[in-house]
């Protein structure tokens, strides 16, 4: 484990290196065919669109993880109320009135659980102007 970090430790030395000798590069090019002004507001212009993108990105990653962690406490609290269902199930079928007020209960319960609200998909309203029946 040790000797994979100092490995990853290097590869992460050479590559900043390697990198900033391409931006060096890239800046000796730019001077040469706009001059170091423009070269070096080009440079910074691309640094910080970048910077904008990987933004977007990880504001996307991070709403998708806090989407699928809302999903997985939904199931956690489902199983959690079935959990609790069947350890009072033995109180209930002691009782013949609460049996009889629990099985209507249960079966609500059930089938809230097993069907799911389904999205609705917008439909696009139909163009009437192609098709000739304005003339």
């Amino acid at each position: 484990m040790k000797r994979n970090a100092v490995f990853a430790g290097i590869i992460a030395v050479l590559a900043i290196v390697g990198v900033i000798f391409l931006v060096v590069a890239a800046y000796i090019a730019l001077a040469e065919r706009y001059g170091e002004m423009h070269a070096s507001l080009i440079l910074a212009g691309s640094a910080f669109g970048l910077a904008i993108i990987t933004y977007i990105i990880m504001k996307i990653v991070e709403r998708a993880a806090r989407n699928r962690q809302s999903e997985r406490a939904k199931v956690d609290a489902s199983a959690l109320l079935t959990v609790a269902a069947l350890a009072a199930a033995p109180v209930v079928l002691r009782s013949r009135a609460l049996m009889m007020l629990a099985v209507p209960l249960v079966a609500f319960g059930g089938l809230s659980l097993l069907t799911k609200p389904k999205k609705k998909k917008r439909r696009r309203p139909e163009d009437t102007s192609s098709t000739g029946q304005d003339i």
